[in-house]
């Protein structure tokens, strides 16, 4: 077994294990899967308000994906369905008093095909968008890009984003974990959705609380970084932050009370 299949084995009997204690009353099956996806979520939540939004969505989330404990749905939100229907006391990236908030919006390029969905979307003064990631990173990724999106080089082609298309046609295994791939066509809806305007795209992942111990995890967000450092002077800015990064930020600003739930739940060592 490679290092990185009995890192991925091991998140998931983690975050299963994690599960079963956050809720006793929600019951998985052995691999990890609940019965419904409500089972899935922490009481409280605006079920009606999340199901249309992961309705709406492409990813088939309420198709069975929503249920499984390691579910990236299912982390996102729980971690931010709180504040789905008042996002004003939400914390993010350093900004507050977002009007709005929706999981799996979609950010048209102006392409054909399936639009880029971001996991979830918080407007306000400066808006942020959150691609999120539970153990999907543990998989090596291949960059690919239709030929269509040359089409996008008078509008984008300024941008460092677009820059990185034909870098990684030519380099497509650059990032072994990072899907670099997907955080490229995010920022293209992204440009299109917003032109010049501030934006702030935040690849929030979860990762074991001993990390430190798999050098995957450092890989990871070496490449995270470097990728971030590529961008770092476009209008849509690159902000890698662990989801534990996120709590201990929240407990410094005033714990929501979701936070030991989440705690409880997803804070969990392999």
């Amino acid at each position: 077994m490679s290092t990185i299949t009995s890192l991925r084995d091991r998140s998931y009997a983690a975050l299963l294990a994690g599960a079963r204690e956050a809720s006793s009353s929600a019951h998985y099956d052995h691999r990890g899967y609940s019965a419904r996806w409500q089972d899935n979520l922490m009481v409280g939540l605006p079920l009606d308000e999340i199901a249309g939004d992961l309705g709406a969505g492409a990813g088939c989330e309420l198709d069975g994906k929503l249920c499984a404990a390691h579910s990236s749905a299912a982390l996102v939100v729980n971690s931010f369905g709180h504040w789905r229907t008042d996002p004003s006391t939400l914390s993010l990236g350093g900004l507050t008093g977002f009007r709005s908030l929706r999981f799996e919006a979609t950010c048209p390029t102006g392409l054909g095909g399936t639009p880029p969905h971001l996991d979830f979307l918080a407007e306000g003064d400066e808006p942020v968008a959150v691609e999120s990631k539970c153990t999907e990173w543990m998989l090596a990724k291949t960059s690919y890009f239709s030929p269509s999106y040359g089409r996008l080089l008078d509008s984008h082609g300024h941008s460092p984003w677009f820059k990185l298309i034909e870098y990684l046609r030519i380099h497509p295994n650059h990032y072994e974990f990072l899907d670099c791939a997907q955080l490229v066509k995010h920022a293209m809806g992204l440009i299109a959705r917003y032109g010049a305007r501030r934006v702030r795209l935040i690849y929030l992942f979860w990762e074991p609380g001993n990390s430190a111990d798999f050098p995957e995890c450092r890989r990871h967000h070496a490449e995270a970084k470097d990728l971030a450092d590529r961008v770092n002077e476009c209008s849509v800015q690159l902000v890698p932050k662990t989801y534990r990064d996120l709590w201990t930020g929240w407990e410094r600003s005033g714990a929501p009370p979701s936070l030991p739930y989440l705690r409880t739940r997803y804070d969990r060592a392999v």
